[in-house]
């Protein structure tokens, strides 16, 4: 391999994310998160400018309504929503488009702490009736603190009912599910537990880890055959796991984080890429996803 980017990888990922087929952001995103290079390194500094340039860019500021809001706010495509988008590609608090749109979240939230599923594609007034989303909750409470906001009051007090409201079962669901359903593998449960470990709120002999280390470790082949689907919903395989069990010390001879590095490391192509998964469509190389995926493999390889 040309750079060292993680351990264990078969095929060299930056010849992809740098080759001239690539989208500004993308070569941006690579130097700085991968490669570590400083911000006010002449390359680096060359694709932010054409990333801010963009047209890409410019079509997700336009979007942006008059109060930070962005249609379908905060909608569950995530990787198609605007916000997440944006912060994709590198932008943090210090753009203006991604503070009005966090300040616009933070009035958004639930008077109890969570964050609601909207209904429809319009932007809804929090409705206690309605019932905390752990979904929506876990996407967008990770990406404020990945923002850093961890400490704000309004990330705090979702942090608190993720930490209260999980089930018997080990899992976390939407409000509105009901009772019948014990929890949602696909998105909620793996986004509510990344949060409260990155949060520091659970260790590993804590009794809600070994809860959802449970439903983790019960659903794994459902977890590595979902991975990333072509529709871009959800982002909830190895590359969000790992990282947090990881966090939370589980040790990597166990079962489950050897079975989701190693599907995790299978699911690289022969360019170096990570492909998005269709049931309709052949798969797609993804520089999103390669992204995602050498980042999360990255952080293995530091100490917990």
């Amino acid at each position: 391999m040309t750079f060292s980017v993680a351990k264990g990888l078969q095929y060299d990922p930056i010849a992809f994310l740098l080759s001239a087929r690539q989208p500004a952001w993308v070569k941006y995103q690579t130097l700085v998160r991968l490669l570590g290079r400083p911000v006010d390194d002449p390359e680096v500094v060359r694709w932010r400018r054409q990333r801010d340039a963009s047209a890409e860019v410019k079509s997700i500021r336009a979007q942006q309504g008059p109060e930070g809001w962005f249609p379908g706010m905060p909608w569950m495509h995530i990787h198609k929503y605007p916000l997440h988008r944006l912060v994709d590609m590198g932008y943090d608090l210090t753009d203006r488009t991604v503070r009005r749109t966090v300040d616009n979240l933070l009035r958004y939230q639930l008077p109890a702490g969570g964050y609601m599923h909207p209904c429809g594609r319009t932007v809804n007034v929090p409705n206690p009736k309605v019932g905390w989303a752990a979904c929506v909750t876990g996407y967008i409470t990770k990406l404020l603190m990945d923002l850093g906001l961890a400490r704000h009051p309004t990330l705090v007090a979702a942090l608190d009912v993720m930490a209260n409201e999980q089930r018997d079962s080990g899992g976390w669901i939407c409000g509105h599910v009901g009772k019948r359903a014990p929890y949602c593998i696909i998105s909620g449960t793996p986004w509510v537990f990344a949060c409260l470990v990155q949060a520091g709120r659970i260790t590993r002999r804590n009794l809600t880890t070994t809860r959802a280390l449970s439903v983790f470790c019960h659903h794994k082949e459902k977890i590595i055959r979902h991975g990333y689907q072509a529709d871009r919903c959800y982002r909830c395989d190895e590359a969000l796991l790992l990282p947090a069990l990881h966090e939370v010390g589980l040790s990597h001879r166990h079962h489950l984080f050897r079975d989701l590095r190693k599907a995790l490391l299978d699911k690289q192509q022969d360019d170096g890429s990570w492909p998005f998964q269709s049931r309709r469509l052949p798969s797609k190389r993804s520089a999103w996803y390669t992204i995602e995926a050498v980042a999360a493999l990255q952080t293995l390889d530091r100490s917990p």
